[in-house]
């Protein structure tokens, strides 16, 4: 059976909102069809054990990063042009045990544009990215109705994201979104 690295942006457990059920179904779904390992970000000491609820995940690799460090990582953006979630999730440790390990797999699932970053410049592995929803389009309407900071913000972030997740369109081999809404959007952006 071949082998998946999944990274997630968070932890799987204790399922509380609608992305964290997408995410789980996905990763029940690819273990179907893949040994799945699982690494992700957290910024709590304890999680809940994923192994518990999901048989058969062998390794599990958690980073703990407070809310201090989340928001340094942030401060990265005045440097690059990447998104300011992307920053913000992107950490030194994670990345380098994934660049580590990465060769051990076929395939890595990305569960949002938050965690791309990681193996979009990766070439000779299988790479796959679900959206979940275009944030550009998100931000495109919050900058709108936003005022002061937040507009800016906004401004600079739907800019960064729409350019961004053009870029996840022609790195990953298979992506995946939410709504055909969201869909239309991220391809109607294509150049």
């Amino acid at each position: 059976m071949k082998k998946m690295l999944f990274i997630s942006s968070r932890p799987l457990f204790p399922v509380i909102g609608g992305d964290q059920i997408r995410t789980v179904q996905q990763l029940e779904l690819l273990q179907e069809r893949f040994k799945v390992d699982v690494i992700y970000l957290t910024p709590d000491s304890t999680d809940e054990d994923i192994s518990r609820h999901l048989k058969g995940i062998e390794n599990i690799f958690r980073f703990q990063i407070s809310r201090r460090t989340h928001i340094l990582q942030t401060l990265r953006a005045m440097f690059n042009r990447l998104p300011l979630q992307v920053n913000y999730y992107y950490n030194k440790k994670a990345a380098r045990k994934i660049e580590e390990i990465i060769g051990n797999y076929d395939a890595v699932f990305c569960n949002n544009i938050r965690t791309a970053e990681y193996v979009r410049k990766k070439r000779g592995i299988t790479k796959y990215l679900d959206f979940v929803d275009a944030i550009s389009m998100n931000y495109d309407k919050a900058r709108h109705e936003a005022k002061g900071l937040k507009k800016l913000i906004y401004e600079i972030d739907y800019k960064r994201c729409k350019a961004y997740e053009q870029k996840c369109l022609e790195s990953f081999d298979s992506c995946a979104v939410i709504s055909d809404i969201d869909n239309k959007y991220i391809l109607s952006c294509q150049k």
